[in-house]
């Protein structure tokens, strides 16, 4: 079997195999969005607060400033059980190889957030391209709204009053009808966290609930966007 081994052609073996593999590499351009999902959240999570629990979501935004920190990104959004992060130059890491992104943004997360909650969890990770600034302040707006559409049909689930294929804002009144006001709730609750480069002296990361902070400095990196270095 050594011997077998040893008479490989290594060299040629790599050249071969390389080859099939960037036939089916896809890669993205800046700029972009990485969307993290949780995968089979109620079952690993059995035991946290539902439909949201403040210990879950704060995992997750660390899980996304470590991913904004090692890839180099322009800031993050987290929501229910997803993370967005956002791309808008000049970095590219690893060349905008999506195999790479998505392997490495999605074992990073789940080893962070494991480690915190201290539970197996598991992220997929997909990249969307963005079109520029204003696409990538629409797709946040998107996220959230996708968001608070699902924290208040599991409110509502839980409270046996389900309105299905009613508008969001009907529902948000039904909401408010048995007693659940959105504005006395936690506001990253329903609105999630923005993950964002505080600028103006000292470069530092800083976290804001909702996502308009994010949005905001989304407009900033339009207007310089060296600053995502």
């Amino acid at each position: 079997m050594i011997e077998e081994l040893i008479r490989l052609d290594v060299a040629q073996l790599e050249r071969a195999y390389r080859q099939r593999e960037r036939a089916v590499e896809a890669r993205v351009k800046l700029p972009f969005a990485l969307r993290l999902d949780g995968v089979g959240f109620g079952r690993a999570l059995k035991g946290f607060a539902e439909p949201r629990d403040e210990r879950v979501h704060r995992a997750l935004v660390q899980g996304a400033m470590e991913l904004v920190k090692r890839l180099s990104a322009s800031g993050a959004y987290v929501v229910s059980d997803e993370v967005n992060a956002l791309f808008l130059g000049p970095s590219l890491p690893y060349a905008g190889r999506v195999e790479k992104l998505a392997s490495i943004s999605a074992s990073l997360l789940s080893a962070v957030a494991s480690t915190l909650l201290n539970r197996q969890l598991v992220f997929d990770s997909r990249a969307i391209p963005l079109e520029d600034a204003e696409d990538a302040k629409r797709y946040v707006a998107y996220r959230a709204r996708v968001g608070l559409n699902n924290f208040v049909s599991s409110m509502l689930h839980r409270l046996g009053a389900e309105v299905a294929g009613v508008h969001l804002a009907e529902r948000i009144a039904k909401l408010e009808s048995l007693g659940v006001r959105l504005a006395e709730r936690p506001a990253w609750e329903w609105s999630g966290s923005s993950v964002f480069w505080r600028l103006g002296g000292k470069r530092e990361l800083a976290v804001e609930d909702g996502p308009w902070r994010l949005i905001e400095a989304i407009e900033a990196y339009a207007r310089a966007p060296e600053l995502a270095q």
